[in-house]
């Protein structure tokens, strides 16, 4: 209430009496701790100040936030967000290249760019962008927020206290003033907290999610990212049906998105998912269409495979992905960024696989759904996730035909070893080189469900695994397939008219039938990849003699 108080007093008033005060009366300034500046950055800063010199300006610079954080925890930091407290970013902008330029200086500063207010992709306030010394600058005042019943706040120039106050959390209301060369926290907790490890809403946590639901995700984003802890206010008011309600109605579904990619593309998007999952936030974020079958508990049984995901053997990694056994925490990092974001993207998805929707005449799998509808994800994300579903469910039932778990309750199928190359031959054409995700998935998803039965002995885990194991060893060295969907088509139609005398006006479909016989027969060799033209053409001729 204290801080709310403030925030009320300070409503406008242009410049505090002293610049560095904070929200308790004392100093902002952080005693004892300096930042560790790079020769460019020193000289970007000096050049900014002689540019307020020279121009008669009585601005104080700061540079706010990320940056901030990161340089203090000895991170390298690259966005440099400037804040000033009397003038719109835009002049200041014009101000240092209209310097640059006066001094001769052209070629090291760029031209003022304006990023016009945009709330749906987080700018509620226009922001100048200038490139100065090789650095990419933004310039924005401070700011003052003022929500109503949206997330999107009124803005206003605003003090530095207040600019602190409206931030989602602490660790990230940090300022260093450029002018005093200081670290400042007007919040007087945003120091303990990085040192601590905690995050923590400068305001009270329910007000600070209520004004702007996003903060509820960025929170579960920056805990996960550095290992802090959520504090228990703040998980607390996560939990709540309040936040819950807010986020799945006031956040545009294009902004979700971005923040879930935050956190998949990070560091650590196994724990960013459990967190989700714990403050009961996974079904808003991967809202399924409302169909009465999906159980509740399928958030569960998601979270449950991501961990599965997360806790693979640098071993099993190894043997699936067919690389070396990894040295990185979780193993399953070892894979590029993309495909472990779409790992456990599909992992979180695939409990739902099950469940499809109308959507007019049309009947649409709810993963894709989520993706397509819930969080306006891109075609390709919805294409791919749905690539690696599949492709799991025809791995895991190859696997059950090839290698039965004795005593199992898996059927297998009746078809030939031949029949089964041909049918994952063509799954693997379509699916591509993420077809080991698909093995992963597959692998983690039983290993969910047997441990859900029950507690799994650790001898169950390992048959479980090898028949995975086995399966990838089949289909790379048994069956040759691996990079199957490099495969052309090594005989034309035109050159198939000719060698069995069909036209191709009026045997278009006599003609796809032998290209897809003969690709049937290419995947059935023993080395597909081996096969030439010459092979194909001979099979043409004694396979349909004219």
């Amino acid at each position: 209430q204290d801080l709310l108080a403030m925030m009320s007093e300070s409503v406008g008033t242009k410049r505090p009496a002293s610049p560095s005060m904070g929200h308790d009366g004392a100093s902002a300034i952080v005693p004892g701790v300096s930042l560790t500046l790079s020769v460019q950055e020193v000289a970007l800063f000096d050049l900014l100040l002689e540019v307020i010199a020279k121009r008669g300006l009585q601005c104080i610079l700061r540079v706010a936030g990320g940056w901030v954080r990161d340089k203090l925890m000895g991170r390298e930091a690259h966005d440099i967000d400037i804040a000033i407290d009397d003038r719109m970013g835009k002049a200041f902008a014009e101000d240092v290249v209209g310097y640059m330029h006066e001094c001769g200086r052209s070629s090291e500063v760029g031209s003022v760019g304006v990023i016009k207010s945009n709330p749906d992709q987080s700018k509620h306030l226009e922001t100048a962008t200038v490139r100065v010394l090789g650095f990419e600058l933004d310039f924005v005042n401070l700011r003052a927020e003022e929500y109503t019943d949206s997330r999107i706040p009124v803005m206003r120039i605003g003090t530095a206290l207040e600019d602190a106050l409206r931030r989602d959390l602490t660790i990230n209301s940090l300022f260093y003033n450029i002018n005093l060369k200081a670290v400042e926290d007007f919040t007087g907790r945003g120091m303990a907290d990085l040192t601590a490890k905690i995050c923590r809403t400068p305001l009270p946590p329910l007000q600070t999610m209520i004004d702007d639901p996003l903060r509820a995700l960025r929170a579960v984003r920056f805990a996960t990212r550095y290992s802090f802890s959520l504090e228990d206010d703040l998980r607390k008011t996560l939990c709540s049906k309040e936040v819950s309600d807010a986020l799945a109605n006031k956040v545009s579904k294009e902004r979700l998105m971005t923040e879930l990619n935050g956190m998949l593309s990070g560091p650590s998007p196994a724990d960013s998912l459990s967190l989700l999952h714990a403050v009961s936030l996974f079904p808003v974020v991967f809202q399924p269409p409302p169909l009465p079958d999906i159980p509740p508990s399928w958030a569960d049984v998601a979270h449950g495979i991501v961990q599965e995901c997360a806790k693979l053997p640098p071993s099993t990694v190894a043997s699936l992905l067919n690389v070396d056994p990894p040295t990185c925490s979780p193993a399953v990092h070892v894979l590029p960024k993309e495909e472990r974001r779409l790992l456990f993207l599909s992992s979180a998805l695939s409990p739902l696989r099950p469940f499809s929707t109308a959507q007019g005449k049309k009947a649409v799998a709810a993963p894709e759904h989520v993706m397509r509808i819930s969080l306006k994800g891109t075609l390709k994300d919805a294409q791919d996730t749905a690539t690696v579903l599949l492709t799991a469910d025809e791995l895991a039932r190859a696997a059950d035909a090839l290698f039965p778990a004795p005593g199992g309750s898996e059927s297998a199928s009746g078809g030939s070893e031949e029949e089964l190359k041909v049918q994952i031959g063509t799954v693997l054409k379509k699916t591509g080189a993420i077809w080991r995700l698909s093995l992963l998935l597959a692998l983690c998803e039983r290993l969910q469900r047997r441990g859900g039965e029950g507690a799994m002995e650790d001898g169950e885990r390992e048959a479980e695994t090898e028949r995975m194991v086995s399966l990838e060893k089949k289909i790379r060295e048994g069956w040759n397939l691996d990079n199957v969907w490099e495969l052309k088509t090594l005989v034309s139609g035109n050159e198939v008219c000719e060698l069995l005398g069909l036209d191709k006006k009026t045997d278009g479909r006599r003609i796809g039938e032998v290209h897809r016989e003969m690709a049937t027969w290419v995947l059935k060799q023993h080395k597909p990849l081996e096969v030439t033209q010459e092979d194909c053409i001979a099979w043409l001729k004694d396979t349909y003699p004219r």
